[in-house]
């Protein structure tokens, strides 16, 4: 009997503890689930035959083969990240522990790279900011913005030979407001992505989960010759629903080399790029996967406005870079993976801090801790 571990054995007995009645109904819908799952994926299949046919038709997809030696030797790279957790909060005020983290290494796969991690526990009034955990992300990416711009005014390595993986899109967060500190949040971010790319410093945000449906819609707009080619991408749930069968289809049949998409441009999709747009930054967007058993990774760009022919170029380096900085059995490069580590914030964490504080406000006064159990509001 192989060994099961405690995580299986209490599933197992979560299972095992649920009525009869309500289980005979679930295992029958998971039953029929299951069929339907099995059926649309073998549609999906038959779908993207189409897909790859209108990728080869319009020389969409492309193919490299890298090595190490495609990079110099002291190339190096930053990796940043942030983090934030709400759990808690007292009276109206929220304590949530945000942070950020910069990983630097000095040379390509440097065994000692510099990790810089800066967290606090921030107060944010639900008065104030009605959206906490909106407010959180905000400060948190407010943090890396930051972070970039502390690296690039040190100096400390020939900007020439470093590209920076910022962890999620180059448009972040994907909704937009009047509110004068994002309005300065998007001046200084903006600045700092205009100061990378004078310097020649390569840019790119790897975006780990992809939900979006830039590529369909591209496929859609301007890649389909037909109704019938536009239907059938259509009915793809997601970007990485899609590029999956895609990708793995090409990666099968040559297992050496590292598939990539040509760039979209996304800078008039929603009311957000359209202000990056206006601050003179033209994003554009990427899909590559690194080898068959990788997931599909989606890179962002940014060039200046009216340089968009710099990005074939730039395309190219992001995706050799990035592919190598991936480790085999790895999905992300790995200053991202690392910077992920070193400032994931966990719940369990999030939580603990939090009752600490709360513990160390016991009060010997009755009065006191009735009102402050009347006012705590937890997550």
């Amino acid at each position: 009997m192989p060994h099961e571990s405690l995580e299986e054995i209490y599933k197992l007995y979560e299972f095992n503890k649920t009525e009869p009645e309500t289980l005979s109904c679930l295992i029958k819908s998971a039953i029929e689930k299951s069929d339907g799952i099995r059926n649309n994926f073998e549609l999906c299949k038959d779908l993207a035959r189409t897909i790859h046919e209108i990728f080869v038709r319009e020389n969409f997809v492309h193919s490299l083969e890298v090595s190490s030696e495609d990079v110099e030797r002291e190339m190096g790279c930053v990796g940043i990240d942030g983090s934030f957790q709400c759990v808690g909060g007292l009276g109206g005020i929220w304590y949530t522990p945000i942070s950020c983290s910069r990983i630097l290494f000095k040379g390509f796969m440097d065994n000692n790279p510099e990790v810089e991690v800066a967290a606090d526990i921030h107060d944010i009034n639900e008065i104030e900011y009605p959206a906490v955990e909106k407010e959180a992300e905000f400060r948190m990416l407010v943090g890396e913005t930051k972070a970039i711009n502390e690296w690039l005014s040190k100096g400390a390595l020939s900007p020439q030979k470093v590209t920076v993986s910022i962890d999620g899109p180059i448009v972040d967060p994907p909704w937009f407001s009047s509110d004068k500190r994002y309005k300065e949040y998007l001046e200084d971010r903006c600045d700092v992505i205009k100061r990378c790319i004078e310097k020649n410093v390569l840019l790119i945000g790897c975006v780990k989960r992809i939900f979006g449906r830039y590529l369909i819609n591209n496929i859609r707009d301007k890649l389909a010759k037909n109704d019938q080619e536009k239907e059938r991408a259509k009915q793809f749930i997601s970007d990485a629903h899609l590029i999956s069968f895609v990708f793995t289809k090409l990666s099968m049949e040559h297992p050496n080399k590292v598939f990539h998409t040509t760039p979209i441009s996304v800078s008039t999709t929603d009311e957000t790029h359209e202000a990056y747009l206006k601050e003179g930054i033209d994003v554009f967007t990427v899909f590559m996967q690194k080898d068959l058993t990788s997931a599909p990774t989606r890179l962002d760009i940014p060039v200046l406005c009216g340089k968009s022919s710099d990005i074939s170029e730039r395309t190219a380096k992001a995706v050799k870079i990035s592919a190598l900085w991936t480790l085999p059995g790895q999905n992300w490069p790995l200053p991202i993976i690392l910077a992920h580590y070193k400032c994931n914030i966990r719940k369990g964490c999030a939580e603990v801090l939090y009752n600490e504080m709360i513990t160390r406000t016991t009060s010997p006064n009755l009065f006191d801790n009735i009102v402050k159990v009347k006012q705590e509001v937890r997550t």
